[in-house]
């Protein structure tokens, strides 16, 4: 609608239509309070649960500022009321094509996996992530510099933060498993070994107080990788994102990588042009063999990924305080810069920066790897060789006198 004044002045709207026909379509059909029960691939069935509820139940507590929360002991219950089923049904629907994009505790891939001989992984880190909050200074402003990823790396934990709009920062605490169990039932304990780990954040950025009441009142998350051999049934359904592949979340990469599924899938196999088509003749939404093709391309590459990001954390905590790592990568960001025909650079650059296959940036790191190595050697034996032949020539001259 157009809305603008005609020659008298008076307000005129003017409608205009984007389509030819004027025609309007939704995109997609939202609903509500339907669980995913069972997938029938064969008959391209799915089934649903409709619940009915009232009041919005708290389960495990409640969600401040984005982060959740656990309940206060004894306070369950009280002060909120319980959400109550009024009625639940099945609900079976048809479908043309189905797309798991129901994360890491997937439905469809489960159902798909009583379908299939399907391999699957999941391998749970020994560590639980917890959230922190680092406040804004007195005046609104940062505590700390606002352009930077703030690492507090220990051998068996981590603290990684990163600035938000508001003047804070946002925190996550990974930490072995059996010392944050240790520390749940020993909080007026952990104050200290927070102190002792990360050095600066107490009192500085939180007093020790704020940083126990924080450990306290926020769920401790555990953290985890997934393959999967399969990621599609025939040309009738197929899995995207976390459904697929679960990774740790060292490189921040889970949420882009799956949206990366949707792009590869969509554009290179089956692109809008055939789309178009293939629902202009009224066939299949995917055409014969699609599904094989983009899983043969796409697993090795999630597969890469989800390794990448397990061994960052063990990066993260040891590699940045690595002297040999260090020069490393400043040797890698130097060429990148002064000779970029090279295709040199750094592996955080490829997998943040790049549109690369995973399976590709793997391979070109270890070729940087093994290729720096030789001449940090290298280097490192002439320079011994000249300190060897500097204490021999003064050697001989002492004994000359």
């Amino acid at each position: 609608m157009i809305h603008t004044k005609d020659a008298e002045g008076k307000i005129k709207n003017i409608p205009m239509v984007y389509g030819p026909q004027g025609q309007v379509k939704p995109n997609a059909k939202l609903f509500f309070n339907h669980k995913l029960v069972s997938c029938d691939f064969d008959n391209r069935v799915v089934t649903f649960e409709s619940s009915q509820v009232g009041q919005p139940e708290l389960l495990d507590g409640m969600v401040d500022d984005g982060i959740a929360l656990l309940e206060k002991p004894g306070t369950r219950g009280k002060g909120m009321k319980t959400g109550t089923t009024n009625g639940s049904k099945m609900k079976s629907v048809k479908f043309d094509f189905l797309i798991g994009a129901d994360g890491t505790h997937s439905c469809v891939r489960q159902s798909m996996m009583r379908a299939l001989h399907m391999d699957f992984s999941q391998e749970y880190l020994q560590a639980l992530w917890c959230d922190f909050i680092f406040p804004a200074a007195e005046d609104g402003g940062y505590r700390m510099r606002s352009t930077c990823l703030h690492i507090w790396p220990a051998d068996h934990s981590i603290v990684i933060c990163q600035p938000d709009v508001d003047g804070s920062f946002r925190a996550g605490m990974v930490c072995d498993a059996a010392k944050v169990r240790y520390y749940e039932t020993h909080p007026d304990e952990f104050a200290d070994f927070f102190d002792k780990e990360f050095p600066g954040i107490i009192p500085d950025i939180l007093s020790a107080q704020e940083v126990t009441q924080q450990f306290v009142k926020h769920l401790k998350i555990p953290l985890k990788s997934v393959k999967c051999g399969t990621i599609g049934f025939k040309d009738r359904a197929i899995l995207l994102g976390d459904s697929s592949h679960t990774m740790t979340p060292f490189y921040a990469m889970g949420m882009v990588t799956g949206l990366e599924d949707v792009r590869v899938f969509f554009q290179e196999f089956r692109d809008p042009k055939s789309a178009s088509q293939t629902l202009a003749k009224n066939t299949p939404f995917c055409a014969p063999g699609t599904i094989d093709a983009y899983s043969k391309i796409r697993l090795p590459d999630v597969h890469a990924m989800v390794d990448l990001a397990a061994e960052h954390y063990h990066v993260l905590r040891f590699g940045v305080r690595s002297p040999t790592a260090r020069t490393k990568k400043t040797v890698e960001s130097f060429l990148s810069r002064w000779a970029p025909s090279w295709d040199w650079t750094t592996l955080y650059s490829r997998i943040q920066f790049g549109h690369e296959r995973f399976t590709i940036v793997r391979q070109k790191e270890a070729r940087q790897t093994k290729i720096i190595t030789r001449l940090l050697a290298g280097a490192m034996g002439f320079f011994t060789s000249m300190v060897l032949a500097s204490l021999v020539i003064f050697a001989i001259g002492m004994f000359a006198k």
